[in-house]
This record gives structure tokens, C-alpha cells and sequence, in this order.
């Protein structure tokens, strides 16, 4: 499946998803839970019972003791007037005077309400006579509605459950807009505090039980035995509460229960007071939140692994629940929860199915070009389809991993160091030999081929196609590209670095030995020719043969230098406790004889005590040899030699060489120890053979060696050597 595919059917499903929650509360599928939730909330949140409104019933008891109802409208009116006469802030009557009866009971009434000034009365609606459609206000009579002071409607209209919930603060008709009968009483105490006044036409209110509300029935009223003081400042609503009288409505005020419309204006009216009315949010912004959660869950789906996708779905309808309750409590807005709830958890098997018909088609195709008839035919009977499948890509991937273990196995094993470089130029992968020559390498630096080699030291010669290592190694470079299995792209790099500096070593040393062998070793038998060319020309007491010694001798010991040297390339030492004190007095003995000759004096320095070791001890005569034979050749008439040997704790020791002589030359001093550094010196010619095999005694017998040269200062030669070999 293409990436734009894939995101398309992201957008199609959220866009269901969000239509289905709007579709859901817009034909309120789910408005019983909400209608739960809400009474529920409600009643957690409702601030207690405004004690300043009173209820003034009548009840059944009012109705035995003043006679069977409709009362004469005289009665009201006294009703009416022992209310003023106790100090009534407010009077609502909520009895419809539509008709008129004896005129003297309503004039009567009329008086009374007139000289409360305080008295509100409802109104209803009728159905527009000779119409098929349309309502028309049902007021009280004229001389009524002129005397009161104020008229509202008190319609009430139940939700779908039957449960009232709702009231109407303003009623729109096609004749004009009708305030509630509550409103106008709010609006008539103008010196209450009201925090929060309602700007909305459609309010939901808490419901309080109606017996949790002052009340006094009507025939005590009458007959003036009242509590004194009980209705002083108050707000008195009258209203019919007898069996048969009135209406009565399903309120959820805790639990579902009837109550009286008097109750229910009861209600309205602290709701308003307290500023404790729940504001529906609307359906625009219902439809918004409901966009948000869902969009935000549709985006954990397709960042997050599918394991998260059940929780963000539970998490989502828990905040959502969370965030409805908060808004009610803290704010009076209610959110209904239920359609987004129902969203967000049908969002989670919808995508999860989309997503799992994508993986399913993703396994069928994949197995198909990589597993073979056999494959297919094994290993998935008596499962369902997609475990099935699941077994297939189990198969695959152990084949994978095993043809991926066995690459590297092979890289590992490569007898060359071995840099992958990936697609980027970044180097990707290392084998155990290549991290030997870049140990700093990590694999989470993104580094080039290039900067690796500069990062170790080391350096591309002859155009890249050579390294030469800070170690002084040699290797050739080898690239191949690497190309995606469709051949069209390039997919990275493999770089091998062979090692070739034993090559490079000994072709310069074959270079090195035929210069040796055709100067070094050619010049002293030149030499002896011509002394022997021409015996008669030759004074008698001539120094010829001397001469033809001296070069033969010379010759001789370039000759073994060269084998001795020779040998030490694969050291097959011959180890021995053997005493360093004597080896050294046994070469200055050996070497005396030349030093007497030259007036040169060797100074010995060796321990108290004895000096064992386990070391070759032919070898290190002759290293001592070598040393000593080139003090004597290098110093001056009547120089001085020194010849130490100190000890080092318990484990090393050290010979120390050194003489008063002109110092090593500039050119020499730069690799004292190369084989075949023949030169020229004022003692005489000299091949280099005898400071190449000291270093290689000293390498053989994995010690350290150090020379020291200055000009005209003379030159120390200091050699440490471990005890025990």
C-alpha cells in the first residue's frame, strides 16, 4: 500500500469517526447515558437550598378546610393581602386567571395584587383559533394583568426520557418572544448580588427535593397562623400541590421523582439566584471538542505502536468523561459526553481493523516473493488466517536472520579489514579487523570513510587507492559499490584495507640488500683486486698485505653481520640464566686489544652483585660486541669507552654504551637502526649492519632501546632488558 493511500484512509476514517459523534448527539443516540451523567453531576454540584423562597401550597389539607377547588377569587385575594400584611418581599401566583368569574372576586383580586405591587402572575399558551399551526399567549384577564407586576410563561417541557431538565427563559413564538415567569422575578430583585446571571435562553437546572424548601400550606395563611415573621422579605410562591391540581412533572433531583410545577418554579428561581444554572455549551462547540478528541486519538493511531492504540482509546473516553464532570462542577457547562465517548471507542477496532487488513495484504504479498512452494505448503495448518500468516513471517524472518548472521560471520572473518558505508557516505558497519585500525569508531557518529582515516592518524595516499596507518602500515584500498536488489539506486559502499606493509618492508629491504651487495660488499673486494693486480710494481717492504687483511677482514664481518642479521628475521632464541656482569667483562676483554691500539681506555661499571637472566647469551655478546666495537671505532686517540650494567628492581635491567666521538650524522641520527645504512665517517666506512642487528637482539628479546647523539659530544647507546626473557 502506497504512503498516500495509507494517509487517505486516516482522513476518510477520522472523518467518519467525527461525523458518526456529531450524527450520534445531533439525533441523541446516546442521550440516556448523557441524561444520566447529567443528573448525576447535577446533583453532586447543587449548592444548597435558598432558604429566602418559601412555598405557600395548596394542598389537600387547604383544600378541606377552605372547600373543593377552583376557589373564589376572593379567597386569592386575601391570600394575597396576608401575604403583604406579612411583609412579603415578592409574591408569585402561579394560578392561571384566563377567564373571568363573579366581578366582584375579581376586582377584589385585582385590588390586592394592585396594593402588593410586588405580585407576579403566569401565563400559558393556546392554540391559534382557525389555524392550523400556531400559539397565542393565554394571559390572565386584563384588570389582573394590568394590576400585577410582571407576567411570564411558565411553560415546561420534559427531554425525550420524560425527565425535566430544561426550562425556557425566553420563549419565541411568531408573534414574539415571551420571558419565563423566574426571569422577571429575577429580574425584579434588583438589589440581590446574583453572581453568574443567566445570558442564555435554555438553562438546565439542579433540582432540590420540594419539601427541602420553606413552606407553609395556604389555609394557615388564611386563618392567620402562621409563624410570625415567616414570610417577612421572602419570596412566596403560591401554587396548586393537591392531587389533581396543577402539573406535575418527573424531576431528577437525586433520584427521579414527581413533583409539583410550583416546586419546580421553586427550583428555577434559586438556581437563578445562585447563579448555580448548568449552560448547555452549544452544538458548535460540542462538535468542535468532539473534532479535537477524536483527531487527537486518530494521531496517537498513527504515531504510536499499535500496543498503545486500546489504551489511547480508554484513556481518551476517560478524559473525556473527566473534562465533562470538571465542567460541570467548575464551570455550570455541560458537555454531553456520551456520542464522543461512543466515538473514541469505535475509532480503535475501525482503525485497528483497517490496519490490520493492510499488514494482513502486506504478509500475503511478501510471502509470495520470498517463500518458496514448500514453505508456503508447511507450518500453518489448524490456524486461523492470520496467525497463519504470522507463522509465515516467523519462518521468513528466522531465514532473514540466519542468512544475516552467516554475512557477517563472513565479514567477520574476512582476511582483510572490512568498512561498509551506507547510503549517506556514512560509515555503517565495521569488521573486528577495521575496528583495530579505528578503535575511536561508534556506530552512532554519522562519519565519512574519509574523516574515520583522518580521526585514526592515518592517511589516503597514491589518490585513495593507499593508507599508511599512524603505526607506519601500509595498506591497499579496494571499493565497490553497492547497489538496492532492483540495481537502480545506490544502496552504499564496501571498503577493504589489505595490509601489504610486510610487502612494502621487504621489498625495501631486497631494494636496501642489493644496494649492501653492490656497494658495501663490492667495495673492499675492489679493493683486494686491484692491491693484487700489479705485485711487481710494489716496493719491497710494502704494506699490501696488510691492506689485503684488513679489507678481507672487513668483508668477513659484513658477511656474518649480514647472516647474523639474516637469522633474527624469524628469532629461534636459545635462552639461559646467564650472568650480564660476565658477558660484559668478557667483550671488554674481547675488545681490548683494538682499544690498546688506539690509546682508547673501556670503563667498566657493573653491580655488587650478581645479574642473572634468561636471555640468548651468543646474542648478547654479540650486541655487546657490536657496541663496544663501534666506541672504539668512533672515539678519538686516547678517548674513553663506558660500558654500564645496572639492575631495575626485580625484573629489568640495563646496559648503557657510550663514547666521546664526533656523534651520528644528521642523516643517520634520523633512523639510527635501518639495516643497510651504509656512510661514510672519519673512522672509515660504515655498512649500518651493526646498530640494525642490535635492534634486532633488543626486539627479539622484547626490550627497549635508546641512543642519544650529539655533535662532537658523543653518542650513548642504553638498553633495557626484562629478567626473565
Amino acid at each position: 500500500m502506497s504512503a498516500l493511500r495509507l494517509r487517505l484512509e486516516w482522513a476518510v476514517l477520522l472523518a467518519l469517526a467525527i461525523a458518526g459523534a456529531l450524527a450520534s448527539q445531533a439525533s441523541g443516540l446516546t442521550s440516556r447515558i448523557d441524561n444520566q451523567l447529567l443528573d448525576t453531576g447535577a446533583v453532586l454540584a447543587r449548592p444548597p437550598v435558598d432558604r429566602d423562597i418559601v412555598i405557600v401550597p395548596i394542598d389537600d389539607r387547604s383544600l378541606d378546610d377552605l372547600g373543593t377547588w377552583p376557589w373564589p377569587r376572593r379567597l386569592h385575594a386575601r391570600l394575597v393581602e396576608q401575604l403583604t400584611q406579612d411583609a412579603a418581599r415578592l409574591v408569585v401566583l402561579d394560578i392561571l386567571f384566563p377567564d373571568p368569574s363573579a366581578p366582584q372576586d375579581d376586582r377584589a383580586l385585582a385590588e390586592a395584587i394592585s396594593a402588593s405591587g410586588s405580585v407576579f402572575l403566569p401565563h400559558s399558551f393556546k392554540t391559534r383559533a382557525n389555524a392550523r399551526s400556531g400559539v397565542d399567549p393565554l394571559l390572565p384577564l386584563p384588570p389582573l394583568l394590568e394590576a400585577s407586576a410582571g407576567v411570564g410563561h411558565v411553560v415546561a417541557q420534559p427531554d425525550a426520557d420524560g425527565v425535566l431538565r430544561r426550562f425556557d427563559l425566553i420563549l419565541t413564538t411568531d408573534t414574539g418572544s415571551y420571558p419565563h415567569l423566574a426571569s422577571l422575578v429575577l429580574g425584579a430583585l434588583e438589589t440581590e448580588q446574583r453572581e453568574n446571571p443567566p445570558q442564555r435562553e435554555e438553562v438546565i437546572i439542579p433540582f432540590h427535593p420540594e419539601d427541602r424548601f420553606p413552606h407553609q400550606p395556604a389555609s394557615q395563611v388564611l386563618a392567620g397562623t402562621s409563624v410570625p415573621g415567616f414570610f417577612k422579605d421572602k419570596i412566596v410562591l403560591v401554587g396548586a400541590t393537591a392531587q389533581g391540581l396543577g402539573d406535575r412533572y418527573s424531576v431528577a433531583a437525586g433520584r427521579v421523582e414527581i413533583m409539583s410545577g410550583i416546586g419546580t418554579q421553586a427550583n428555577l428561581v434559586s438556581a437563578l439566584r445562585q447563579g448555580s444554572v448548568i449552560k448547555p455549551v452549544g452544538f458548535l462547540y460540542q462538535s468542535l471538542g468532539a473534532a479535537a478528541a477524536i483527531a487527537a486519538l486518530f494521531f496517537a493511531f498513527w504515531f504510536l505502536p499499535p500496543r498503545y492504540g486500546l489504551i489511547c482509546a480508554g484513556a481518551g473516553a476517560a478524559l473525556v468523561l473527566i473534562g465533562s464532570a470538571t465542567l460541570l462542577a467548575g464551570f455550570r457547562l455541560w458537555f454531553e459526553p456520551g456520542s464522543l465517548i461512543a466515538a473514541l471507542i469505535l475509532a480503535y477496532p475501525l482503525w485497528s481493523w483497517r490496519r490490520l487488513s493492510h499488514v494482513s495484504r502486506y504478509l500475503d504479498r511478501e510471502a509470495a516473493r520470498l517463500m518458496t512452494p514448500e514453505d508456503r505448503q508447511s507450518g500453518g495448518e489448524g490456524l486461523d488466517y492470520v496467525t497463519a500468516q504470522t507463522e509465515q513471517l516467523r519462518r521468513l524472518i528466522s531465514t532473514v536472520r540466519g542468512s544475516l548472521s552467516f554475512l557477517q560471520q563472513v565479514i567477520e572473518a574476512a582476511p582483510d579489514a572490512i568498512v561498509v558505508v551506507d547510503r549517506d557516505g556514512s560509515v555503517d558497519t565495521l569488521n573486528r579487523k577495521a575496528l583495530q585500525l579505528f578503535p575511536s569508531w561508534t556506530a552512532q557518529k554519522n562519519v565519512t570513510f574519509e574523516a574515520l582515516v583522518a580521526s585514526a592518524g592515518a592517511d589516503l595516499q597514491e589518490q585513495g587507492s593507499e593508507m599508511a596507518s599512524a603505526e607506519g602500515g601500509t595498506f591497499l584500498v579496494a571499493r565497490a559499490a553497492i547497489h538496492s536488489h532492483k540495481g537502480e539506486t545506490r544502496a552504499g559502499e564496501i571498503i577493504a584495507l589489505r595490509d601489504v606493509s610486510d610487502l612494502r618492508r621487504l621489498d625495501n629491504e631486497r631494494k636496501q640488500m642489493l644496494e649492501f651487495l653492490s656497494h658495501d660488499m663490492r667495495t673492499p673486494q675492489v679493493a683486494i683486486v686491484g692491491l693484487t693486480s700489479r705485485p711487481g710494481d710494489l716496493p719491497e717492504r710494502s704494506d699490501v698485505f696488510a691492506r689485503i687483511r684488513a679489507q678481507a677482514e672487513r668483508t668477513l664481518k659484513l658477511a656474518d653481520d649480514f647472516v647474523q642479521l639474516a637469522r633474527l628475521e624469524h628469532p629461534s632464541l636459545t635462552r639461559s640464566d646467564s650472568d650480564i656482569g660476565s658477558l660484559v667483562e668478557e667483550a671488554c676483554d674481547r675488545a681490548f686489544a683494538t682499544a690498546r691500539a688506539k690509546g682508547i681506555s673501556i670503563a667498566q661499571s657493573l653491580p655488587d652483585e650478581p645479574c642473572f637472566a634468561k636471555v640468548d647469551a651468543s646474542l648478547i655478546a654479540r650486541l655487546l660486541d657490536n657496541l663496544i666495537s663501534n666506541a672504539i671505532k668512533f672515539s678519538p686517540h686516547a678517548g674513553r669507552v663506558a660500558v654500564s650494567l645496572e639492575t631495575c628492581g626485580t625484573d629489568r635491567f640495563t646496559l648503557q654504551v657510550s663514547d666521546a666521538g664526533p656523534g651520528l650524522s644528521k642523516e643517520r641520527l634520523a633512523d639510527p637502526f635501518a639495516r643497510f645504512g651504509a656512510h661514510q665517517t672519519n673512522a672509515g666506512p660504515s655498512s649500518g649492519l651493526g646498530l640494525a642487528l642490535v635492534k634486532k637482539v633488543v626486539d627479539a628479546h622484547c626490550g627497549e632501546i635508546a641512543l642519544q647523539s650529539a655533535k662532537d659530544e658523543g653518542t650513548r647507546v642504553t638498553i633495557t632488558l626484562p629478567m626473565d626473557g
